[in-house]
């Protein structure tokens, strides 16, 4: 009876301390729980642009080291050789790559010898265009400098603007289409691409995302690649039209590839794919649910 009941007693301390520790442990996860929401709370201040100091080796890895990247650089090179051919093989002319990053578009006209003003609020990704495109800043056909669009003092003096994949990563996308419209000189052009929302719903659809598509959640993860802000196709057109752009031509970028599973991709070359999304996307709906919009654009006429 004594070897019962003290086993009895030994049981019920174990029961105790087992009670104790989920009590513990659901006490830790409140705290932790609320700690989160409130340092959310007090960081909640209105979205300030986008700086990759600290993961600018990883961008330039994962978008530029695989076809994603690939697929973009391509199709809007191509799209600007087609609509715009003086710039291939005509005379120089100075060019602002606003907000370009690694330098890929920029290299592009710098190997048709125009002049390219650079610049990007990461001194991290300056730092690796300049390595990569050392002999055009040595020559001065580059200028690097780190600043935001917003404080370049662009008037009228560029031929062509080239804004690509930013839009998506600015708290105030008219403001900086604003500055972008003033550094356009009479019969100059804007090349502008973003990150398209109509792709995001797209993709949501076909992974059965309903949640998401719900609470339309479309914002990637702070610290990640997926930018907080896919902009509307026809949103970014009125915001264009009203600092006095109008749209010339429209093309999606990363059409198939996009809604193509992982392993159709390894399946198929990127060579295929970009004539397919060549093909399609200037085509109405398919210019529209590209994972990237491309918009190329010019004063109205009359308005510089």
């Amino acid at each position: 009876m004594r070897q019962w009941k003290s086993n009895f007693q030994k049981a019920g301390a174990c029961a105790g301390f087992l009670v104790s520790g989920v009590y513990s442990l659901i006490a830790v996860a409140a705290i932790t729980f609320y700690t989160a929401r409130l340092i959310f709370c007090i960081d909640a201040s209105p979205m300030s642009d986008r700086n990759f100091d600290g993961i600018a080796q990883r961008f330039q890895r994962n978008i530029y080291g695989n076809p994603k990247g690939q697929l973009r650089l391509a199709i809007c090179r191509r799209e600007l050789e087609e609509k715009l051919p003086a710039l291939f093989g005509g005379e120089p002319v100075s060019i602002w790559d606003a907000g370009g990053g690694l330098g890929q578009m920029a290299e592009v006209f710098l190997e048709q010898g125009h002049r390219l003003e650079l610049n990007d609020i990461s001194q991290e990704m300056l730092d690796l265009a300049g390595e990569r495109l050392s002999s055009y800043c040595r020559s001065g056909q580059l200028s690097l400098s780190h600043a935001p669009i917003q404080g370049m003092a662009a008037q009228g003096q560029f031929q062509l603007v080239i804004c690509h994949a930013v839009l998506e990563w600015v708290a105030d996308m008219e403001q900086v289409l604003r500055h972008l419209a003033a550094g356009i000189k009479e019969g100059g052009h804007l090349s502008l691409m973003f990150y398209n929302l109509n792709a995001l719903v797209l993709g949501n659809m076909i992974k059965g995302n309903l949640y998401k598509l719900r609470d339309e959640d479309f914002a990637g993860h702070p610290g990640g690649l997926t930018p907080p802000s896919p902009r509307r196709p026809q949103d970014v057109e009125a915001a264009l039209s009203a600092v006095g752009l109008e749209v010339v031509s429209r093309r999606g970028v990363r059409i198939s590839h996009d809604l193509m599973s992982r392993q159709l991709r390894r399946e198929r070359s990127v060579d295929d794919m970009l004539e397919i999304d060549w093909q399609y996307g200037a085509q109405e709906p398919f210019w529209a649910l590209g994972r990237y919009v491309h918009l190329l654009c010019r004063h109205k006429r009359g308005a510089v």
